[in-house]
């Protein structure tokens, strides 16, 4: 999920937004489905050298689908990025796409299920290749509409530095607590929601024909929708404005290397 230019999508996440965040007319065997259209844009909090930054403002233009059966759901993401002052060196397509599939439900304290999920993600100018197969505990936790926790194993198929894209890495894991959060203030309705992730270190190639130790990193990403449609016209869970704070420890693996960015964000739903 790495080199997704200005931030990662929480993919696994939003196997499960459509359950809290309402749901519009389902394909062909599907249950229930959303479709949205995302803008973001953001400017970094801090220019210092140790800082990962790229200059300018920011941008994310994101088509998304989310979809679910009786044993699962698929999600698929194509993000469109750019920064301004960056010329090509900060501009990517880059997508993915996730499936699960129901195991069993189980009542143990906060966990109410198990599934398996699996992913690709790919990236056109970084060349980035990733297959990411693993485990959700979903979790019954009050007052969310859902709350996942997952697991998975990283399996790594980038290009490389050689063929001119990202650097070619040891397989890693991925642990994700992903969650929406909706809450009311007087007519008013909102949504927390997002993910936060931990990758573990590994190796990855120096560009030198040499292997170097690249560490863990964390990616917390929360945001704060406000129903617009809602307030304004009283047509609920189609237009929504708000904002996404982006804070990548580590970024790429590279030690020391942070980055921190609010976004503004506007959200149009189908």
């Amino acid at each position: 999920m790495i080199f997704r230019s200005l931030k990662l999508a929480p993919a696994t996440a939003v196997l499960g937004s459509a359950l809290a965040l309402g749901v519009g007319p389902a394909p062909a065997g599907a249950q229930w489905s959303t479709t949205e259209v995302h803008y973001q844009a953001g400017r970094p909090l801090s220019n210092r050298d140790h800082w990962a930054v790229a200059p300018g403002t920011q941008h994310i233009l994101t088509f998304q689908h989310a979809s679910g059966w009786s044993r699962g759901e698929n999600f698929f993401f194509i993000d469109m990025s750019c920064c301004e002052g960056a010329g090509g060196a900060n501009r990517e397509i880059y997508g993915e796409w996730y499936s699960s599939l129901n195991l069993a439900q189980i009542s143990a304290g906060a966990v109410r299920g198990l599934a398996l999920i699996g992913g690709i993600n790919w990236g056109a100018q970084a060349k980035v290749l990733k297959v990411t197969p693993g485990v959700r505990l979903a979790l019954d936790l009050p007052g969310f509409a859902f709350a996942n926790l997952d697991y998975t194993y990283m399996v790594s198929r980038n290009a490389g530095l050689g063929n001119g894209g990202a650097p070619r890495e040891r397989n890693s894991h991925v642990v994700d607590f992903n969650w929406a959060l909706p809450f009311g203030i007087g007519n008013a309705s909102f949504s927390l929601e997002g993910h936060g992730e931990w990758q573990s270190s590994r190796e990855m190639e120096d560009g030198a024909g040499g292997w170097v130790d690249a560490p863990y990193w964390i990616l917390l990403q929360p945001q704060l929708r406000w129903d617009l449609g809602k307030s304004v016209s009283g047509n609920a869970d189609r237009v929504f404005v708000g904002t996404e704070f982006h804070a990548w420890i580590n970024k790429f693996g590279a030690d020391g290397i942070n980055e921190v960015i609010p976004q503004a964000l506007v959200v149009f739903r189908f």
